[in-house]
């Protein structure tokens, strides 16, 4: 049976927010893995997250919920996040369930901007 995994890379380019590429799957397997880096971000002073979907290939409700999790905690301390590029087949998941009504869902760089600089 093929595993499915979930790579995540960090890049703090930007001094305004971190950008958190996630690859792979995003479900009740790797859940713990995504969580536990954006723990360590957190604690690393980042309040501002870019989480970049164009690689996520799946995410089920563990990944939405962590997601919402975090949402809720960056928001608490003042910071936000930010769903950048989701794939058609994740976008319309988000979409579905009214996730995109909840996330700020970006296309570009200049719309993260926007997010950031109005929150």
């Amino acid at each position: 049976m093929k595993s499915f995994g979930l790579n995540v890379k960090v890049e703090n380019q930007n001094k305004n927010y971190s950008i958190i590429e996630l690859a792979g799957f995003l479900d009740a397997h790797t859940v713990n893995v995504f969580e536990a880096r954006m723990a360590e971000i957190i604690q690393g002073g980042q309040n501002r997250m870019v989480i970049d979907l164009k690689g996520l290939n799946y995410i089920s409700s563990a990944g939405i919920g962590a997601l919402m999790a975090l949402t809720q905690q960056l928001r608490r301390e003042s910071g936000d996040i930010v769903l950048l590029q989701p794939n058609e087949k994740v976008f319309k998941i988000l979409d579905l369930l009214g996730f995109t009504k909840i996330f700020n869902v970006a296309h570009s760089e200049d719309e993260i901007n926007n997010y950031f600089q109005t929150s």
